[in-house]
C-alpha cells in the first residue's frame, strides 16, 4: 500500500496536465489584454497546456483577493492586508508550481537517476524555486531601475533566450546522466541497495537547479509588475520570497516522493543481484531519457 501510494502521488505530478501562468491580478481593458497576450507568448507548448480545473479555480479566486490586498496595502502599509497579501503569495506559489515546468520533471528525473536522500530532494526542489522566481525578479527589476518604467515586454524579450539555454543544460544533464548509468552498469558498480544509497553529490544539485531554474517565471514576473505600478514595490520583491517558498514545496513533493519510491523499490530488490541490477537500469535509464526526451523537445519547440 505505501509502495503504490508513493507511485500515484509521484505520477500525479510528472503529469503534464497543467496551468499556463496566468495574471494574478484581474484588471480590465488595455493592461489585462496585454497581460493575456504576454501569457500566450511565453506559454508552453500545447501539448503541456492542459489545464486541471482545481488549479484553474484555485488561481482565480487568489488572483481576485490578491488584487483587493494589494490596493489596501498603499493605504496602510503594514496593515492586516499586508500580511494576508505575503500569505496568498505563497499559496499562489503552491498553486502556480502544479502548472507547467517548475522543476517537477527534473527532480523526478534526476532522483530517478541519481541517489539522494529526503533532504536532497527538498534543496533541490527549493533551489529550483528560488533560481525560477530570482530570474523573474532580475529582469523586472533591472528595467524597472535602469528604464524606469514597468512592464512585461522585456521579460518578454528574454525569456525566450533563457528558455533556450535551460532545455540545452538539461538536454545535456540528460545525456550525462544516461551515459554514467551505462559505466556504471558495464562496470557491475551496483549490485545491491547498500551500493546505491547515499546522499547527493552537491554540486550536480546545485547545477542541476540552476539550469532548471533559470527560466523566469511569468506568475511571479506579473506579479512584481503590478506591485510596481500601484507603488507598493517592496512587498512587491518580499512576496517573490513567499512565491518561490510555495512553489518549492509542492515541488518538493515530486522530489522526495521519488526518493522514496528509488528506495522501497531498490529495497525490495536487493536480495537477488540480478534482479537488483536490472530494476537499478531500468529505473535509472527510465530516468534520463525522460529528462533527454522533454528538454530536447521543449529545446525544438522554441528554436522552431
Amino acid at each position: 500500500m505505501k509502495r503504490l501510494f508513493l507511485i500515484i502521488v509521484l505520477l500525479s505530478f510528472l503529469c503534464p496536465s497543467t496551468a499556463v501562468a496566468q495574471n494574478p491580478f484581474l484588471d480590465q481593458g488595455k493592461d489585462n489584454t496585454e497581460t493575456e497576450r504576454t501569457e500566450t507568448e511565453i506559454s508552453p507548448p500545447t501539448f503541456l497546456q492542459k489545464v486541471p480545473r482545481f488549479v484553474v479555480i484555485w488561481q482565480k479566486e487568489l488572483r481576485a483577493r490578491m488584487s483587493t490586498f494589494a490596493l489596501e496595502i498603499r493605504e496602510r502599509p503594514f496593515g492586516s492586508s499586508f500580511w494576508l497579501f505575503l500569505l496568498l503569495a505563497f499559496l499562489y506559489g503552491v498553486i502556480h508550481a502544479a502548472g507547467p515546468g517548475h522543476g517537477k520533471t527534473v527532480v523526478a528525473s534526476y532522483f530517478m537517476n541519481r541517489p539522494g536522500s529526503v533532504r536532497d530532494g527538498v534543496v533541490m526542489a527549493n533551489l529550483i524555486a528560488f533560481f525560477h522566481v530570482a530570474s523573474a525578479t532580475v529582469i523586472i527589476v533591472t528595467v524597472y531601475l535602469v528604464l524606469k518604467k514597468s512592464g512585461m515586454s522585456s521579460f518578454e524579450e528574454a525569456s525566450p533566450t533563457l528558455h533556450k539555454i535551460s532545455y540545452l543544460l538539461l538536454l545535456l544533464l540528460g545525456l550525462y546522466l544516461f551515459s554514467r548509468t551505462l559505466y556504471e552498469l558495464v562496470k557491475g558498480k551496483y549490485k545491491n541497495d547498500r551500493d546505491s544509497q547515499g546522499t547527493a553529490v552537491r554540486g550536480g544539485i546545485l547545477v542541476t537547479a540552476l539550469a532548471a531554474g533559470i527560466i523566469p517565471c511569468p506568475g511571479a514576473a506579473i506579479i512584481l509588475t503590478f506591485t510596481m505600478i500601484i507603488g507598493i514595490i517592496g512587498t512587491g520583491l518580499l512576496s517573490m520570497v513567499f512565491i518561490a517558498l510555495g512553489m518549492g514545496l509542492t515541488v518538493s513533493v515530486t522530489a522526495v516522493s521519488t526518493v522514496l519510491l528509488r528506495r522501497t523499490v531498490f529495497r525490495s530488490t536487493q536480495r537477488n543481484p540480478k534482479v537488483f541490477t536490472v530494476v537499478y537500469g531500468v529505473l535509472s535509464f527510465t530516468g534520463s531519457i525522460l529528462l533527454i526526451s522533454l528538454s530536447g523537445l521543449l529545446l525544438l519547440y522554441y528554436l522552431r
